[in-house]
Parts: structure tokens; C-alpha cells; sequence
């Protein structure tokens, strides 16, 4: 049998190459070594060294390799050394290889890399500053519930997350913060408006898009406009805009960007999912078609007699008698999708028994039913048969 070819990073890097990266939190480059390089998994393991200062040329102008050591937020003499993808970013240098600071591998791991913000927070904690990692200058986040802000320039600001709002106008993100290098867009079944305006952001570095759409072809991120690109991940976005990006960016890997696109998803997926509350199970991996398959037929199949309940014109004592059934009869329905191979993690367990309290919520909002007290009733009764 022939043996298997091994393959290489797209940026060459090694075991005990020790690479550089400005940090702008620090307002100096910070340095990691590689501790290793796993060509199967196309992962390095990474390891946070305890150096900053000016540009470096080569590994002697970092000085004496030690680790960054952790104690601030919780960490105790902790390392920063995590698994992550081993396509070096464009904007960190290898400056050639050096002893290995440390032989174990990390049990760890992140995406995307970060060198030196670790360090700027310890350094922070050790000068006395406890505030949260959420106050750090430069960043916002917007989540449900909230709007973006009126087209008024943030040129301060560096990072933005934004979480559970259904529809987002990258033109109006492209003009109140013209300086973004990091931006995620998490939704739920949301709609990105004006998607090609994130060419504008030319300082980008980082984007990550889940369960967006509207987005077509013509919106692709552009590698010409967008040349400080290194991290690109879409999860569950249209098939036709994940297509564009991946042939628009596949060629950028050599010169250090990361892509990841996984779930692609038709017009067809998007109509007949949109109140469907599994449908990040479809192509999850350890979810097989079938197990998938079988979930969505348990909760269509379980669920609407626990509408219908919600809505009879019953009394209290009968409705309860029947949601502890109802909600007994939902629990065993999912003990057989999960099967004795337990096929239902603590993942799949919390996103069922969320779905599960938001239906009887929402059933029973325009009723004259107690909606929580209905939920606990449901719950009560899954939580007391469920296998899963």
C-alpha cells in the first residue's frame, strides 16, 4: 500500500518556530511558538510566549522564550496554548525555529488566533485594572432586542458582535464603523441587507456569518478590496454566496487566510425551515441524516397535541393532567431517536428543551392559560422520562 503523501500548512511553519504578530491592544508585537504541527487534523498547536515589544527580525530579538503565564478573570498560573488552524494569518511572521518551551500537548482548542491579547489583560490585572473583558475599549456588541445605532460614525471601534437580531444592513455597519478589523453576525434565520457594503471595510481581518441569507453571488467578499482578510467562517448562508466565497478566497490561503464554509443552504432549505427549531441539527456533525430525519418527526409528531392542549377549552386540572402526559409522551419520542447509543448530546438535550418552553410560551400567549406554569408542567414531566 502506498503511504499517504503528508500534507504542509499553505505558510510554512514547524515545530519550535516562534512567529510575531502586532498587537493593538498592547501597541507592540507579541510573539507564540508552534509546539507542534498535526497534518491530519490541519491543526498547530500554539503556545502564547510572555514577550512584547518592537517589530522583531529574527528570534533573538525576542530574548529569552518563556510562556505567558494566566492570572487574571479566573485563570491560576495559566497557560495560553490551545490547538488552532494551522494557517499562519497574514499578518504574523515566522521568525525561524528555536528550542521548544514546552513539549506537551494542549488539550485546548480556539479559532482563529490571538497573540497577545492575553498578555495585554494580564498586564492590565496586574496593574490594577478588574474590569470585565466586555469592557475592553474598541469593542460592542448588539444583541436581541436591540437595534444598531443611526448611520453616526464609531471610527474607535475595532470589534463587533452582533447576536439574534433578524436583520442587519451592512451598509449602515460599514459606515458607523469604517474601522472594523472583527465582526460576527450570529442569527437566526436573519437577513444580511446591503451584504456587498462589507467591502468597504478594508481593515478586516475577521468575519464570521451564521444562519444569515439574502446574500447572493454578487454580494462576495472581495480579496482585492479586502486585503488584511485572515479568517473567513460561514455557517448556514446561501448556497450561491458560500460558492462565490470559496472560489474568491480558496486561492488566498498561501498568503495566510483561514476559510471555512460549511452548511450552504438552498432557497428551498430556507422556506421549509424557518420555524422549524431543529434545523441546526441538519449536517451537524455526530447527527446523521437519519437521526435528523427522525428528531424533526418526534417534534412534529409530539408537539402539536401540546398545542392543541394549550388551546382546548378545558379546565385547569385537565389541561395539567394532560400536558404531564403530553410532555411524558415527548420525552420517550426522543429516548428512541436517541436510541442506546445516546445520539443526543448536552448540545442537542439544551436546544430541545429551549424549543420546547418557547412553544408552550408561544402556544399559550393568546390564551387565558399561565404560560411559565404550563412550561414547568411540560418540562417537569420530559425532565422525569427522558433518557437523553
Amino acid at each position: 500500500m502506498a503511504s499517504r503523501t503528508p500534507r504542509v500548512p499553505p505558510r510554512p511553519i514547524a515545530p519550535g518556530d516562534v512567529v510575531a504578530t502586532f498587537c493593538p491592544e498592547l501597541g507592540e508585537w507579541s510573539a507564540a511558538q508552534i509546539i507542534s504541527v498535526n497534518d491530519r487534523s490541519q491543526e498547530a498547536d500554539v503556545l502564547d510566549l510572555g514577550w512584547s515589544g518592537p517589530e522583531p527580525e529574527n528570534v533573538a530579538d525576542v530574548g529569552h522564550l518563556s510562556a505567558l503565564r494566566l492570572n487574571h478573570h479566573g485563570y491560576r498560573n495559566a497557560l495560553e496554548q490551545s490547538h488552532r488552524e494551522w494557517v499562519l494569518p497574514r499578518s504574523y511572521k515566522n521568525l525561524g525555529p528555536a528550542p521548544l518551551v514546552r513539549t506537551e500537548e494542549s488539550a485546548t482548542w480556539s479559532m482563529g488566533w490571538d497573540v497577545g491579547t492575553q498578555l495585554h489583560w494580564q498586564r492590565r490585572w496586574d496593574a490594577g485594572e478588574r474590569e470585565d473583558l466586555e469592557d475592553e475599549p474598541g469593542f460592542r456588541q448588539y444583541e436581541d432586542g436591540q437595534e444598531l445605532p443611526p448611520v453616526t460614525t464609531a471610527p474607535e471601534i475595532r470589534a463587533l458582535a452582533i447576536y439574534a437580531i433578524q436583520s442587519v444592513d451592512c451598509a449602515l455597519i460599514a459606515s458607523s464603523f469604517p474601522n472594523l478589523t472583527r465582526l460576527t453576525i450570529w442569527g437566526e434565520m436573519g437577513s444580511l441587507l446591503n451584504a456587498s457594503e462589507l467591502n468597504q471595510l478594508q481593515r478586516m481581518r475577521r468575519i464570521d456569518v451564521h444562519e444569515m441569507f439574502g446574500m447572493t453571488g454578487h454580494d462576495v467578499l472581495d480579496p482585492a478590496r479586502l486585503n488584511e482578510m485572515e479568517y473567513i467562517s460561514l455557517d448556514c448562508v446561501p448556497v450561491d454566496y458560500a460558492g462565490a466565497v470559496r472560489r474568491a478566497w480558496t486561492p488566498e490561503a498561501g498568503k495566510g487566510v483561514y476559510l471555512s464554509i460549511s452548511k450552504a443552504r438552498t432557497p428551498e432549505w430556507v422556506r421549509e425551515n424557518v420555524d422549524n427549531p431543529l434545523r441546526a441539527w441538519d449536517g451537524r456533525e455526530g447527527i446523521s441524516s437519519r437521526t435528523y430525519k427522525r428528531a424533526l418527526s418526534a417534534w412534529k409528531g409530539s408537539t402539536r397535541p401540546i398545542r392543541e392542549a394549550l388551546q382546548a377549552d378545558i379546565g385547569e386540572a385537565e389541561r395539567r393532567e394532560q400536558l404531564t402526559a403530553l410532555g411524558a409522551q415527548f420525552a420517550e419520542a426522543f429516548n428512541e431517536v436517541a436510541g442506546p447509543a445516546h445520539l443526543l448530546m448536552t448540545e442537542e438535550r439544551d436546544e430541545l428543551l429551549e424549543a420546547l418552553h418557547r412553544l408552550v410560551t408561544d402556544a399559550a400567549a393568546d390564551t387565558a392559560v399561565d404560560a411559565e406554569e404550563a412550561a414547568l408542567v411540560v418540562l417537569h414531566a420530559v425532565n422525569t422520562h427522558r433518557d437523553w
